[in-house]
């Protein structure tokens, strides 16, 4: 207990000698208008030409010292119920614009793109983001944690845009209109904004208020101010339905059980309680529309992660989901119905989320699954809450407790629960260059354990040049989170078919450093040296592995790179472990190796980008290469492919292990006919599965919110394709706003 309060009182000490950040912020003031424009991109409306100009736009990349070769011009002006953004983006080049696609949730470093980005309580720690291209299609997206992690491209709102392309003159212009009612906000009359734009026909990324190049453009900190003479208000009431129906066929080929069908509804409902609090609900939620997880070939001692992709999980889930860390989750909401192999339905879900003040946050989520008799699943109820306070400039102190209880006949069971409980606090320095996260949780249940807690200190410094970190997380054997994801706690252990735990400490560091030549004679953007080391030991700090990897790296102008790593490491297997494709299981122990690889990805200007991999090492006394890439195709604007090939080879093991070998093909297609109507298919071949899934999905948006999703799913044998099962559903859901 001692060690973590030591550290996390060392971490604040520093904290507080951080200096602030110097220079001052932009500042632009909307322009009242008593008219609505007319959305047509053309921005020749007489409101328009009485609103502030602001035209002086600042390099991001690949300089950040420097006025912005293709420039922007911005005017902002707003009426009683909307914000109204107008831009015009000019470039020097010509020729097709370098989009992705018109489809919604586009990423804006792949795309030309402009990009509007708000802080309605000016403090730095969360926001919005909402992004159009050349062709008109939207993004947008929660910025959260500062922003120094981009945008989470989850969130959707109802706002419109539309754009103009002047093909003669190399610009196009847009016109952003925002609701107030989208928004969170209280009676602010200074928020933070900053506008990005992304040329990468020029390779050039410009932003309003100056980012360095070393942090994201989304940074909150380092964006300027939007003052307005009278802060606005939101006027009448905010509260949505979304009904939905789904019609489900399907059929199980290989237990050749009759086709059946099923008909489902449910509803969701958004409640603005106020202009910063928003009151979310689902029942009997269905999210057969959520896109595919992206399969991988799975060779590791522990469980991987895969995002969460449920839109009720999704929508405001900052303030859940960045409990802890990467490594260490007292909350994952993929827990809530088991995703994956034994999925249940959820019956209902309630999350109360946002400001009740201008530093304080709230969060609070619960909810109720089916239980499963087939498998043994008994109900499960959900919940986690979060109150979040403010402090400094950007940085923020969370409290919060995950509890999770079984029931039965609609009744808890006793001491059938599992509690987490935890203080954190998260911290990113005004100038962008100092970050940190410092946490404590413990938890609880029926058996009342010992050796319970979770702990964790990290600190990085980042510049352009210079980059470095350092951390430490530590788990408790008995660290027990039944809605949570420790992946290195738990060991397999086969001769009981059961998940051991075993405490541990972990210390991380990682960097690197990069020069930038003066002389581009031959189109270097940098050349450098990166390396990361993680040494775990038991509580007691006696060793149990390490690893570490030394990378040389160069980037040219054009954002190509290419590296060369060298491993060493040493793994401990505390049981025997059992790899997939070999005859026996590896006996327990400690292995030491060493491996090397090389890794080559292009920029994304051009029409085909992509990366390759190879790496070769060794893997538990033999030997393991493995090779992957992907390449991608996009056909401006209504079109992207992609394939990606990964294959694993294990061999020079004794011959009583045997060797494996295993092959996993991918592809997805995007085809977007406009900006409402898309059509996406998956492919994935997967010799370790021994299943090849064909997955399609028809996307019509009628409105905001309003949609008709067509989902057909194929699954085969790999080796002799053979039908396993198929699935055709069709889902309509409606928005009704009040």
């Amino acid at each position: 207990m001692r060690l973590p309060l030591i550290c996390s009182a060392f971490f604040l000490l520093f904290l507080s000698a951080t200096p602030a950040a110097k220079g001052q912020s932009p500042v632009l003031s909307p322009h009242f208008s008593a008219y609505k424009p007319v959305l047509d991109g053309h921005l020749d409306e007489t409101a328009w030409q009485q609103a502030a100009v602001t035209d002086s736009f600042i390099m991001h990349f690949p300089h950040d010292d420097r006025v912005a070769g293709s420039q922007s011009r911005v005017r902002v002006i707003y009426t009683k119920t909307h914000l109204y953004i107008g831009v015009f983006c000019y470039s020097s080049d010509e020729g097709k614009y370098a989009v992705q696609s018109v489809k919604r949730d586009f990423l804006f470093e792949e795309n030309d793109a402009f990009s509007v980005i708000l802080d309605p309580y000016g403090d730095a720690v969360s926001g919005y983001a909402f992004t159009t291209n050349p062709y008109g299609a939207q993004s947008d997206g929660i910025v959260d944690l500062g922003g120094v992690k981009g945008v989470q491209n989850n969130w959707d709102a109802v706002w419109e845009v539309e754009v103009f392309r002047n093909e003669t003159e190399n610009w196009w212009s847009a016109e952003f209109e925002i609701p107030f009612k989208s928004l969170r906000f209280a009676d602010e009359k200074n928020w933070l904004i900053n506008f990005a734009r992304n040329d990468l026909r020029q390779n050039e990324v410009s932003v309003w208020s100056p980012v360095p190049r070393a942090i994201d453009p989304n940074t909150l900190a380092k964006a300027g101010w939007l003052q307005w003479e009278k802060a606005p208000q939101r006027r009448g009431a905010n509260i949505a339905f979304l009904p939905y129906i789904a019609a489900e066929v399907d059929k199980n080929y290989e237990e050749e059980t009759p086709r059946a069908s099923r008909l489902r509804a449910g509803a969701d409902a958004k409640f603005a309680l106020t202009s910063s609090l928003s009151l979310d609900l689902t029942y009997n939620p269905d999210f057969s529309q959520a896109e595919v997880d992206r399969q991988v070939i799975d060779l590791s001692r522990f469980e991987l992660r895969y995002p969460e992709k449920r839109p009720f999980f999704l929508e405001n889930k900052d303030l859940f989901a960045n409990l802890g860390n990467s490594r260490v989750r007292p909350f994952f909401s993929r827990r809530i119905g088991g995703v994956g192999a034994q999925p249940v339905p959820v019956l209902y879900g309630a999350r109360l989320s946002g400001r009740v003040s201008k530093n304080w946050r709230i969060g609070l989520m619960n909810a109720q699954t089916r239980g499963e008799s087939s498998v043994d699943i008994l109900p499960q109820n959900y919940t986690v809450g979060v109150v979040q306070r403010s402090v400094l400039q950007g940085s923020n102190l969370t409290f919060f407790l995950v509890n999770t209880h079984a029931f039965e006949a609609f009744s808890p069971i006793e001491n059938a629960y599992n509690r987490v409980a935890g203080a954190e606090f998260d911290y990113r320095s005004p100038d962008g260059k100092w970050s940190g996260k410092t946490f404590y949780h413990r938890s609880f249940d029926g058996e009342k354990l010992e050796n319970n807690a979770a702990w964790d200190i990290k600190m990085r410094y980042k510049t352009a040049k210079f980059n470095t970190f350092f951390g430490v997380d530590a788990a408790d054997e008995n660290y027990l989170t039944d809605m949570g994801f420790v992946p290195r706690l738990y060991h397999r252990n086969p001769w009981s078919d059961t998940l051991a735990r075993v405490a541990y400490r972990q210390f991380r560091a990682n960097g690197w450093y990069r020069i930038f030549p003066e002389d581009k004679t031959y189109k270097i953007d940098y050349f450098g040296f990166e390396w990361s080391g993680n040494l775990y030991t038991q509580p007691d700090l006696i060793y149990q592995e390490h690893n570490l990897q030394l990378t040389v790296a160069a980037q040219w102008l054009n954002q190509n790179r290419l590296s060369f790593a060298w491993g060493n490491y040493a793994p401990v297997l505390f049981y025997p472990f059992e790899i997939d494709g070999l005859d026996l299981a590896v006996p327990a122990g400690l292995y030491r190796g060493r491996g090397i690889e090389t890794e080559f990805q292009t920029g994304l200007r051009g029409n085909f980008f992509g990366r390759a991999k190879i790496r070769y090492g060794g893997e538990y006394g033999g030997r393991k290469l493995s090779l992957g890439g992907e390449l991608f195709y996009r056909s401006p604007p209504w079109g992207l492919f992609a394939v990606n090939v990964s294959r694993e080879s294990l061999t020079d093991f004794p011959d009583e292990f045997g060797a494996a070998d295993f092959t996993l093909i991918g592809s997805k297609i995007e085809v977007s006919f406009n900006r409402n109507f898309s059509l996406t298919g998956f492919l994935q071949y997967n010799t370790q599965l021994d299943n090849f899934n064909i997955n399609t999905r028809l996307h019509w948006r009628l409105k905001a919110l309003s949609d008709l999703f067509i989902i057909y799913t194929d699954n085969y044998t790999a080796e002799s394709l053979n039908v396993k099962n198929r699935a055709l559903v069709v889902k309509f859901s409606y928005r009704i706003g009040i």
